[in-house]
């Protein structure tokens, strides 16, 4: 079987979406984003051609004025897995971005993915944290039992302002979302609100919660929580499944800390056979010293 490494490009989508098919039951966002990273000049999409087919491919997205590579979307075709074309690309791309002066790569994967995690560490990449993923649809037959009336609209100059006074609310300073982060700045929170829509409540004239939500079209409406105890979890989380309904969704996709794990599985209108969750693991490898 002859092989090789190469740029990927358009005329590869019929071989994306059929490596896709396989991904996550068909539910692969792979197809969705595609047409981004080729045409991005900040992404660096390589995929692996055999038998006259791309049968593997990962991107490489610098972000964070170029500081950081962020590697995503790695996949190879259930027919040809086992051949050591994850360890291919993943060698690749590490010496891509070294070759670009990136300072450090990171990409995160779910802690049930064994596999992901042994290669990340084979390559030198380290846990800096992990969080919680969780999804489940949006109760009809009951409203959640706690208000959000405390919970306001907010925007990113003002949350970062608002996180100067309490910055303990972002475990090492790093912001989620769609298992994607970022270092919390000033520019990627401006960045982040060109997408997402901010939220944030209040004890004591400081912030002590704070939640961004999807503000396009999805299904699920995906938002991300940060709070210093249950009760300001448990307000956005109402105010987030409220916002959630009114859109006219019938699922919802959150992000947390997994202090607040334990709580989220005993809240009473969450149908617990329907509810779905996991870990999200952040890996990170220097490349380089700041």
């Amino acid at each position: 079987m002859n092989t090789r490494t190469r740029k990927v490009s358009t005329s590869d989508r019929n071989d994306i979406l059929e490596i896709s098919r396989h991904i996550w039951d068909g539910h692969d966002y792979l197809p969705l984003v595609i047409d981004e990273w080729l045409s991005d000049q900040n992404s660096y999409t390589y995929g692996i051609e055999a038998d006259d087919h791309l049968v593997a491919l990962a991107n490489l997205r610098l972000i964070e004025n170029g500081q950081t590579g962020w590697m995503e979307g790695l996949r190879v075709h259930p027919d040809y897995r086992g051949k050591g074309f994850a360890h291919i690309l993943t060698k690749d791309l590490i010496k891509r971005a070294r070759n670009l002066g990136v300072k450090r790569l990171r990409h995160t994967t779910s802690t049930e993915n064994c596999a992901s995690l042994r290669l990340a560490e084979k390559y030198g990449f380290v846990k800096i944290l992990e969080k919680n993923v969780f999804g489940y649809p949006i109760p009809k037959d009951m409203l959640p039992s706690i208000g959000h009336l405390g919970v306001r609209k907010s925007n990113p100059r003002e949350v970062y302002a608002m996180l100067q006074q309490n910055p303990k609310i972002i475990p090492h300073n790093i912001l989620f979302f769609d298992w994607k982060a970022f270092d919390c700045t000033l520019e990627a929170l401006e960045t982040l609100g060109k997408t997402h829509e901010f939220y944030v409540a209040t004890q004591k004239g400081k912030i002590d919660s704070l939640s961004y939500a999807y503000s396009g079209l999805a299904q699920r409406r995906p938002f991300t929580i940060y709070a210093s105890d249950t009760r300001g979890f448990l307000l956005h989380l109402s105010h987030n499944i409220a916002l959630a309904s009114k859109h006219g969704l019938e699922w919802v996709a959150g992000t947390c800390d997994i202090d607040f794990e334990k709580v989220l599985n005993e809240v009473e209108w969450i149908p617990e056979e329907e509810r779905w969750s996991t870990h999200m693991a952040l890996l990170e490898k220097k490349l380089f010293k700041s």
